[in-house]
């Protein structure tokens, strides 16, 4: 109850036509007015938003505790059926295992790298190192190391031709690696992924498209939002922890491109990005700067 002249601090739900709700917080105090009525003075805020991240952020954090665990279970399994065979390996230690262990150990790297990218995007301490390079190398290079590296997609890289851009190139690789990486993720092995890198107008613009399970409309507009995953009836079992497109929209923000992707349920996804040519910065407002 709301005693008179002790300020209250309360949050509650409220619920909305058409079986919808927000969270509100009010804050104020109960005050009497010279004839002895009494009344209630202060401010309501809607807090929806904070309450919903709130929650992905627990979310995350159960997240986090599962998919590290995972990993490191598996490596101390290694070790120990190591330990076991030890007497029976007279000429070293079992290679296949061992490769087990070291990919173990990359998962859990790039999960922990993903968490420390996020948190240095919040601080403000991510370092964006911008300089000329070519697209059509990166793309290359990309190519390489898929082709290298996944062998249970067919993954075709469309020619590409000379695209000079002024960006961060270690930055935009792990953009162009991610959205590849995404859509092994949440297409069937076996299934095409075909990724572009084409010359719009004053643009350079990436494509990475899945013959996957889509998207669905409403969760269009969430994708690239920090902690969000969507959460697919199709397949499940989509380890990562649901950051690493929104680490990919804020280094394409901060260059100043696009990112967007288009797509319809149970007939893939395209996703694609854009960044200002190196001749649209060299003759804009902004010429000869570097950050």
């Amino acid at each position: 109850s709301v005693k008179e002249g002790i300020p209250f601090k309360e949050e509650y739900k409220v619920n909305i036509p058409g079986n919808k709700s927000r969270w509100v917080r009010a804050v104020g105090k109960m005050i009497t007015n010279e004839s002895g009525a009494s009344y209630l003075t202060g401010i309501v805020t809607d807090i929806t938003e904070q309450k919903t991240d709130d929650q992905r952020k627990n979310d995350f954090i159960a997240m986090v505790s599962h998919e590290l665990k995972t990993p490191l279970t598996s490596v101390k399994g290694y070790i120990e059926l190591l330990r076991f065979k030890g007497k029976d390996l007279e000429q070293g230690l079992d290679q296949k295992l061992l490769d087990r262990v070291n990919s173990q150990i990359d998962k859990m790297t790039t999960l922990i790298n993903g968490f420390l990218d996020v948190s240095r995007l919040e601080s403000g301490k991510i370092q964006i190192d911008k300089e000329l390079f070519d697209m059509a190398t990166l793309v290359k290079a990309a190519e390489e190391e898929v082709h290298a590296t996944i062998s249970s997609h067919r993954i075709i890289f469309a020619p590409v031709i000379p695209t000079p851009v002024i960006a961060d190139e270690d930055k935009i690789g792990q953009v162009v690696n991610n959205l590849i990486s995404n859509a092994v993720k949440y297409s069937p092995a076996g299934s095409e992924i075909n990724v572009a890198c084409v010359t719009v107008g004053t643009e350079a613009l990436v494509s990475v498209r899945d013959e996957g399970i889509g998207i669905a409309p409403g969760d269009l507009d969430k994708l690239f939002g920090r902690y969000y995953r969507v959460s697919h009836s199709v397949k499940t079992g989509v380890s990562g922890f649901g950051i690493g497109l929104y680490i990919c929209a804020e280094i394409i923000h901060r260059h100043g491109g696009r990112i967007w992707v288009e797509s319809e349920p149970g007939h893939g996804s395209t996703f694609q990005f854009s960044l200002p040519l190196a001749s649209a910065i060299q003759t804009g407002p902004s010429a000869g700067r570097k950050g």
